[in-house]
């Protein structure tokens, strides 16, 4: 074999085997960002759902809070319809007297 052909080979064989090479960590990197986005991901959608929870969580009080204060309101207004109520008949009353 003459030394062109042969340096012609080795050429190529070390041509290709640094093309393999770059391949080979051009997919690995390439590989890795994927991973590292679907960590990314897989951790962004578990903050998400945690706040939902949360979220739902503070709904439901407010929701509850809500009856209690809606329940309170229905009493006040009994109470203020009876004191109404109590302060006609004493005005009347007054009237009455004084008449």
């Amino acid at each position: 074999m003459e030394y062109p052909s042969l340096a012609s080979i080795i050429v190529a064989l070390l041509g290709s085997a640094g093309l393999w090479g770059f391949l080979s960590q051009a997919r690995k990197l390439k590989h890795e960002k994927e991973r590292k986005e679907q960590d990314y991901i897989h951790a962004f959608n578990a903050s998400l759902a945690a706040q939902v929870e949360m979220l739902s969580t503070k709904i439901d009080r407010l929701a509850a809070d809500k009856e209690q204060l809606l329940i309170q309101m229905a009493e006040l207004k009994a109470q203020l319809a009876e004191a109404n109520t109590t302060i006609k008949h004493l005005e009347e009353m007054l009237r009455q007297r004084h008449s």
